[in-house]
């Protein structure tokens, strides 16, 4: 297993050798940042759990699943092209997937409303609002400021939890919904980084309008990504949605605990080093080598992410039990066992998540859209046979964990196949 030192000197060697490829304070600051952002998440879920109890909690996590599914394909993935070499396309990319997003938005709100449906405003809002800080993120991304792409999300929580301190002391709430106000959150913080990125772009020149050759160009995340994340979408949030319609909002409530604190490592690598090796696999594929310097960043973060999802099942075997016991109490007994019964699948999906950022790195749309496919089609199997079988809460968690851990395992192998082909990173471009 490769060391810290090691991990290190082979990224300053790249950066003499190779233009700086590989950063390691990039992963670093990202890092740093996203364990703050992740600890102001946990600090929501332990406030919601222990002052509003487990049926409130699982009724956010709820409501807060469908407003991130609706998010992840507002603008038919056409943000993803916000992650470019060129600070004008991204910046172009960035103006044109969030007006697309906003129109798709305003005709939702219309059509809920002519339906009679008026009440879904909030998760039109929310889903508009996630969708640009999201977009934000990946354009900050490109021009590797790590450092703001992780504020946000800070940002969003913190005002949060900020708000739940005080609606504890005053009740300003007066005993209405949590997602309301976090949805008011989302959408402060998702304008003024719009503002912020529309400003700093018109200093630097770049051009602020609606590019329809922009839309021919990307096509191919709207063909091939778009439907890969509405698999991904359907596996990745449905346990968060079935789990309060088929066993109770209190169940829901203690899985939304488990998930959210379990899946807590996972989202802080998948979103500190993920980012980070996405921008360095691109930066790899534009030298043009033949695949040599991508195959080279592919092996240093896969054993890196190696050695942290060992060291992630090790301590969350022995830490979550005593974790959870200490902050929510042992009446959330329900929470550390559907706890350990996820983690195979998210000591796999802490390797794999980071990884798969190599599909779109080298834009292999067709790979990863077979792949998140099959593992829509076999989970939801797979949830539909434990809800024919009648199966508890438990053990329907437990077989939904054990088939996603065998299907992560088979991702994290076609991610090594991309990697290493013999033919050109650069050849599904045209797809």
């Amino acid at each position: 297993m490769i060391s810290f030192k090691q991990w290190r000197g082979y990224f300053d060697m790249r950066r003499q050798n190779q233009g700086s490829l590989t950063n390691p304070r990039d992963s670093m600051v990202s890092m740093s940042l996203v364990i703050v952002g992740q600890i102001v998440m946990f600090a929501c879920v332990y406030l919601l759990g222990h002052w509003y109890g487990p049926g409130t909690l699982g009724t956010f996590n709820y409501w807060l699943a469908i407003g991130s599914f609706t998010s992840s394909i507002l603008a038919f993935r056409y943000e993803l092209a916000c992650v470019d070499d060129s600070p004008a396309e991204s910046f172009s990319a960035f103006v044109n997937a969030s007006l697309l997003a906003a129109v798709v938005a305003l005709m939702s709100f219309v059509l809920t409303s002519l339906l009679g449906h008026p009440d879904l405003w909030l998760i039109e809002l929310y889903s508009l609002a996630s969708f640009i800080q999201m977009a934000a993120s990946l354009y900050y991304n490109s021009l590797r400021w790590y450092g703001r792409m992780a504020l946000s999300r800070i940002a969003i929580n913190a005002a949060f939890v900020g708000f739940l301190l005080v609606d504890h002391v005053f009740d300003v709430s007066r005993g209405s919904n949590p997602f309301v106000w976090y949805t008011w959150i989302t959408f402060g913080v998702a304008l003024a980084m719009t503002l912020s990125i529309i400003r700093s772009g018109r200093k630097q020149g770049f051009a602020c309008r609606l590019s329809r050759r922009f839309f021919i160009d990307n096509r191919s995340f709207a063909i091939y990504i778009l439907p890969s994340t509405l698999c991904n979408s359907v596996v990745h949030y449905s346990l968060s949605i079935v789990i309060p319609l088929w066993f109770g909002a209190e169940s829901g409530g203690y899985f939304a605990a488990a998930y959210r604190l379990g899946f807590f490592p996972v989202a802080l690598v998948g979103q500190s080093l993920g980012g980070v090796f996405r921008r360095d696999a691109v930066a790899a594929v534009s030298k043009n080598d033949g695949g040599e310097g991508l195959r080279q960043v592919y092996v240093t973060y896969a054993r890196t992410l190696a050695l942290f999802g060992a060291l992630y099942a090790l301590a969350g075997s022995l830490l979550f039990a005593p974790l959870v016991r200490l902050t929510l109490g042992p009446d959330w007994q329900e929470t550390i066992e559907l706890f350990y019964r996820l983690i195979p699948l998210f000591t796999l999906q802490l390797v794999f998540l980071p990884l798969a950022q190599v599909f779109l790195a080298i834009r292999s749309q067709r790979t990863d859209f077979l792949f998140q496919l099959t593992s829509c089609i076999a989970l939801l199997t797979t949830l539909f046979l434990t809800k024919l079988a009648g199966l508890p809460v438990q053990q329907s968690v437990q077989a939904f964990s054990l088939s996603g851990a065998v299907l992560t395992v088979l991702g994290i192998v076609l991610t090594y196949r991309v990697s290493f082909a013999k033919r050109s990173p650069l050849s599904e471009r045209a797809a």
